[in-house]
């Protein structure tokens, strides 16, 4: 199993959940890596040699060792803050360098085709109320991680929301053991 943890520091919600996630895997006799791309201080900058839809296709040695590390794991976890109603950009610079054309999926002609499978679970929480995000905000940073990224590429995933999540609380320490 894969954790791509995506929050600056561990200390509040993506923190608890990053926490619950391990002990509830080790519970299970799980072996799982975790991805902390704040503490690998990933770089989320897309380089020109990067961009694919130019004809340039380079990927770097820390990017294909991540690919490595997706194609041995068919489980991953995603654990992140959802902000402005988007994922964090160091996410988004991770999903634009690492899921890439060739790896991630393909094009035959103008159709294209997923090169992945597997089954993600995604944890996030949200300083607005969850039924704030979901009609006014239409879940962004779920839609665009689950639907137009993981999907697309064949990865089948389910999300986790905590809304409110302003302050870690007694109240929300117990709903995300209940999601985990």
């Amino acid at each position: 199993m894969l954790i791509i943890y995506a929050h600056p520091n561990k200390t509040g919600h993506g923190g608890y959940f990053l926490e619950q996630v391990k002990k509830q895997l080790q519970k299970n006799e799980v072996d799982f890596e975790i991805l902390d791309l704040y503490e690998m201080n990933y770089d989320p900058v897309l380089k020109s040699d990067e961009h694919y839809t130019s004809g340039k296709k380079n990927v770097d040695k820390v990017n294909l060792q991540i690919q490595e590390k997706i194609k041995q794991n068919d489980k991953l976890i995603f654990i992140y803050p959802t902000w402005w109603n988007s994922v964090p950009a160091i996410l988004k610079g991770f999903m634009d360098r690492v899921f890439t054309s060739g790896f991630a999926f393909k094009y035959t002609g103008k159709i294209p085709h997923s090169l992945l499978k597997g089954k993600a679970a995604i944890f996030t929480s949200s300083g607005a109320p969850r039924i704030y995000s979901r009609i006014i905000g239409r879940s962004g940073s779920i839609r665009v991680l689950k639907n137009d990224t993981l999907k697309f590429c064949g990865i089948n995933s389910k999300a986790f929301v905590i809304g409110k999540a302003r302050k870690l609380t007694d109240k929300n320490k117990s709903k995300i053991k209940k999601l985990v």
